[in-house]
């Protein structure tokens, strides 16, 4: 056994066997791969709990932007009612400013990192008539342009602005995401008996670049892409409005 051993880590000259070169190198690339599947699981599991987390406090629209209430003329400009005066102020409109603040939350969540984040919503304009029916609504979608990134770098462009883009839209029939969204009964406004609404659906998308990965860091040290076998991480996840404010969680008719 031990003639064996010698054999295997050298030759009859003294130096190192092909054998033993081949297992070490072999070796090497196992624990390389394992090092990289793990660290690339662990960053995505945080990713996964960090969108979820800023969707959840994005989606109290009216306990935490009571400030930035959108009035309504707001709410007629974004299409969300077709007769200005019987447009109501809302909670669940968001701008830039509001986008770029969660995109700071999501970076401290992720240890500073830089993030790239979009907040969609899908607001359901219903038939006065018909309030409860969807084959009579009209989808509208908000948010496409609010995108924002942690630290205004590189995450901005490439494979990762790709990815946002290849979302599919909210207000497509075909991607049934109106099927998410629960009509909730309840009187809005008795001046046109409307006696339910439809609540908005908010989909907050996030990247970030995969920069534990080894694979990636030697193929492409500046980062600025994906290298495309290693993908940079994403997420994304769709939440309801959770507004409490019944005045100002209006239906959109």
């Amino acid at each position: 056994m031990k003639k064996y051993f010698n054999n295997f880590f050298h030759n009859k000259n003294g130096a190192l066997s092909i054998e033993f070169a081949f297992c070490f190198l072999l070796f090497s690339v196992l624990v390389f791969i394992i090092y990289d599947v793990y660290v690339t699981i662990t960053l995505q599991n945080k990713l996964e709990r960090a969108n979820y987390t800023v969707a959840s406090i994005f989606r109290e629209r009216s306990t935490l932007y009571q400030d930035k209430l959108k009035n309504s003329n707001d709410v007629y400009r974004a299409g969300l009612c077709s007769n200005r005066k019987t447009c109501y102020e809302s909670y669940e409109l968001f701008d830039s400013q509001q986008v770029k603040e969660m995109s700071a939350l999501a970076s401290s969540l992720l240890n500073n990192r830089e993030i790239a984040l979009q907040i969609e919503a899908l607001f359901i304009l219903q038939d006065p008539n018909n309030p409860g029916d969807l084959k009579k609504a009209k989808l509208v979608a908000q948010g496409k342009d609010f995108f924002s990134c942690s630290k205004g770098g590189v995450c901005s462009k490439g494979p990762i602005k790709s990815y946002f883009n290849s979302l599919p839209a909210l207000n497509n029939l075909s991607n049934n995401y109106q099927q998410l969204a629960p009509y909730v009964p309840k009187l809005v406004d008795s001046s046109i008996a409307m006696t339910g609404r439809w609540i908005p659906l908010y989909r907050v998308s996030m990247c970030i670049l995969n920069e534990e990965s080894l694979y990636l860091k030697w193929v492409n040290s500046d980062r600025k892409d994906s290298g495309g076998i290693v993908p940079n991480l994403c997420s994304n996840v769709v939440v309801v409005s959770r507004c409490n404010n019944t005045k100002s969680c209006p239906a959109y008719f």
